[in-house]
């Protein structure tokens, strides 16, 4: 039996690529390869088996069982929902060995500044169900339930997606869930802090006396495929612990923890790879061949595209010409001609 498949397409390849470096000096032209993820392809597996034996087959056949990164992956899953002929089927998400704290929007970071945390004294104090987290008006962190209804804190990100143009108080009581749902649909995402300065800013916009949501969790499940994706969407009262894998429900369109043994269909994932060669033109009077000079500038290329967030599933490599060189100075290209 042949399993079903949606496609979608990584909104990143919608923006059209336009590279303009400009060093200095003489004109040398080149070519770059550019291979790119550009496409998330869905499968259902219309075949009964334990979360475990599911994975394996995902692995040895696509990627791996299916990550859900936002609502527009869901939308494509749930366009596969016509082809499902049982109730449940699993995706890749399970319960993790070690709850750990972490950002709701990990693409945010550079290095170590996942890291950062102000917690208030004696926090967190991981008492049983507190897998959120609040911001108080002294600006320390403290984990909480993620039932309560709250105030929240969005934020937008500026142009280049490097540093917060603004962040936004919400005095709507939302859970912490309902929270990073209404901040995704309307914003970006929940605030993440990354350091003192920025704590600093979200502080001022806590009232005396309150605390508000921030991007903060303590997330007790995993991505079979090592994602970071902070999406989940449960159905009313779970997880409730009686399983340790999780199963997309076709009715409900919502998400339950099963047993791990239990037999069920099942979502896989792969990408599809787009190669594109892209023409260069570097001004330089330096030796552009040279190794160090191409991987720098190789370097700010991809600079460029973390800038514009189009780097997730890129990979960059020079086009070698018949001499071994990369560039070649455009008077002797005309001369060629």
């Amino acid at each position: 039996m042949y399993p079903f498949f949606a496609k979608v397409m990584d909104r990143a390849m919608d923006q059209k690529l336009l590279l303009i470096l400009m060093i200095c000096g003489i004109h040398c032209v080149t070519g770059l390869y550019a291979s790119m993820e550009s496409s998330k392809n869905y499968y259902f597996v219309n075949e009964s088996k334990t979360f475990a034996e599911a994975q394996r087959y995902c692995r040895e056949n696509y990627i791996d069982l299916v990550t859900l990164e936002d609502w527009t992956d869901m939308e494509e899953l749930l366009a596969l929902e016509n082809v499902m002929s049982t109730e449940s089927a699993w995706i890749g998400l399970r319960k993790a060995e070690h709850k750990q704290w972490r950002w709701a929007d990990p693409e945010l970071y550079k290095d170590g500044e996942t890291e950062y945390r102000n917690w208030g004294l004696k926090e967190p104090t991981n008492l049983g169900d507190e897998y959120c987290s609040v911001m108080d008006f002294n600006g320390k962190f403290r984990d909480t339930t993620c039932e309560t209804g709250r105030s929240f804190i969005c934020y937008e990100p500026d142009l280049y997606g490097q540093k917060y143009s603004k962040y936004m108080l919400v005095n709507k009581l939302k859970s912490w869930r309902d929270a990073q749902s209404y901040c995704r649909q309307y914003h970006t995402e929940l605030v993440s802090v990354r350091n003192e300065d920025e704590n600093r800013q979200i502080q001022q916009l806590i009232p005396a006396g309150n605390v508000t949501y921030i991007g903060l969790f303590k997330d007790a499940f995993v991505w079979s495929d090592n994602s970071t994706s902070s999406l989940r969407n449960w159905q009313s009262g779970q997880p409730d612990g009686s399983g340790d894998c999780v199963v997309h429900l076709r009715h409900s369109r919502l998400w339950d923890d099963e047993k791990c043994s239990d037999a069920s269909p099942f979502f896989c994932y792969d990408r599809t790879v787009v190669r594109q060669i892209l023409r260069l033109k570097v001004e330089s009077d330096q030796n552009v061949n040279d190794p160090d000079v191409k991987a720098a500038i190789l370097e700010e290329i991809k600079q460029k595209l973390i800038s514009q967030g189009i780097s997730v599933h890129a990979n960059l490599q020079w086009k070698q010409q018949a001499n071994g060189d990369v560039f070649q100075r455009e008077e002797k290209m005309r001369e060629e001609l």
